[in-house]
């Protein structure tokens, strides 16, 4: 009878822990308003550099295919796409309006959603206090 309860407690915890998080990403998604930019860190002004890194990405490519059995065009490729993905993520620029006390509670809400929704899921697993019951068990034998 306890375990049942325990587990329901569990199941009503993890749903706070979902709603939490959910209500807190609806909060911060709603405000916030992405723009991009034309330039990687400032460098070279305001000129767009993300068609000068498809050159060595197409050059990683057309190695890629000739030379299948080395490495250097795979890293070579590789790199490239982590360039790009760099050079557009610091491109974007976030920008919301919110008061101190609305990104205090908007944060809150994330984080202790967060943490509640993963400490149910993986920490108090039924699975893992098994296993911690039957380690238990092995340290008391004489």
């Amino acid at each position: 009878m306890d375990n049942n309860n325990n587990a329901g407690k569990n199941f009503v915890l993890l749903l706070l822990g979902l709603g939490m998080l959910g209500v807190g990403l609806v909060l911060f998604f709603s405000k916030v308003k992405l723009t991009t930019g034309y330039q990687l860190w400032g460098f070279f002004g305001d000129r767009n550099i993300m068609g000068m890194l498809f050159i060595p990405f197409i050059l990683g490519i057309v190695l890629w295919v000739m030379f299948s059995k080395n490495i250097w065009p795979k890293i070579l490729t590789w790199v490239s796409v982590v360039a790009m993905v760099v050079c557009v993520i610091s491109s974007l620029r976030i920008s919301y309006n919110y008061d101190a006390f609305s990104t205090i509670m908007m944060v809150i809400l994330i984080f202790v959603g967060g943490a509640l929704t993963l400490k149910k899921l993986y920490i108090d697993s039924p699975r893992r206090a098994k296993n911690k019951e039957d380690n238990s068990d092995d340290m008391n034998i004489n």
